[in-house]
């Protein structure tokens, strides 16, 4: 039992104009895109859909849409109640956030792709200061001191099923069971709250031309 723990602490290593066009979902897996493309998706529960750079997403997942493909340069994302727009650089990953007051806040997401790991990211949507992603099989923390509206990243050995508590102070919130991770593929887990009551979801990441 001991060396199993040890072999999954090793695991947690960082490897830290016209109308809308509705998105067609090309699966869990980005190999097919321009590799000078970036990525950016919404997280916000309270929605039924969102708007990036005019591809219309509205099957959002549990309040997270998949990663739209985008070119770099100056991108407008639009909510019903919120727009912003992000200028993006080649490769890269953004996640747009809809804060408690409404205002859009822009992330940018650190993803590894490795052929032999998976993309953990973790989003606190809740008032805890410092909220951690643990792992009990482990006993070991894989995302530490995420603050309110703020997100991490950390790249796994994959393939894996591993549990994940959502901790803060010592005193767990909320958990996600059995959660698949694969190889050169992402999975995001995201923490909310409401009247005192936390809820923690685990959505495999997905991408759309």
């Amino acid at each position: 039992m001991k060396s199993r723990r040890f072999v999954l602490a090793g695991m947690l290593a960082l490897s830290a104009a016209t109308g809308p066009v509705i998105a067609q979902d090309d699966g869990l897996y980005q190999d097919v895109f321009d590799p000078n493309s970036s990525f950016i998706r919404v997280l916000a529960p309270d929605e039924a859909f969102a708007t990036v750079d005019g591809t219309e997403v509205r099957n959002l997942d549990e309040g997270v849409s998949s990663y739209v493909n985008v070119m770099p340069g100056s991108v407008e994302v639009a909510l019903p109640s919120a727009t912003t727009s992000i200028e993006v650089a080649p490769s890269s990953y953004y996640t747009v956030v809809l804060s408690e007051a409404g205002e859009p806040e822009v992330l940018t997401d650190t993803m590894v792709n490795s052929p032999s790991k998976s993309d953990v990211s973790f989003y606190n949507l809740t008032g805890n200061d410092a909220v951690e992603l643990y792992v009990p099989a482990a006993k070991a923390v894989a995302i530490g001191d995420v603050a309110p509206g703020l997100g991490k990243s950390v790249a796994l050995k994959a393939p894996l099923t591993l549990d994940f508590e959502l901790r803060a102070d010592g005193e767990t919130l909320a958990s996600v069971a059995a959660v698949e991770l694969k190889r050169k593929a992402g999975v995001s887990i995201v923490l909310t709250e409401l009247d005192g009551a936390y809820t923690a979801i685990a959505v495999p990441n997905s991408y759309t031309q």
